[in-house]
């Protein structure tokens, strides 16, 4: 099942449980969502010329790096969001 997959589940668990069971069934599945969101890579946004991206999901600069021609940070060190580096032509 992938971190996408889960989510569907999970929402569909939300609303089937919302008026059944305590709210804290609801803000569990809420923290697993949050959770199962950053294993999903997503691309950084690129400062204009500064060597830096930015995290899509806490918005806090990260420097890139690169060794090979790869860029060896794959979460964000700050949020732990996957980053998605791959660049389409």
């Amino acid at each position: 099942m992938t971190p996408e997959e889960a989510i569907k589940t999970i929402q569909v668990a939300i609303a089937e449980v919302e008026w059944n069971y305590p709210l804290d069934y609801t803000e569990a599945f809420e923290v697993a969502i949050e959770a199962l969101e950053k294993q999903i890579p997503k691309k950084p946004r690129e400062a204009f010329q500064s060597g830096f991206f930015w995290c899509p999901a806490c918005s806090k600069a990260i420097k890139m790096r690169i060794e090979s021609s790869k860029i060896n940070i794959s979460y964000c060190p700050f949020c732990g969001q996957a980053l998605d580096w791959r660049v389409n032509k």
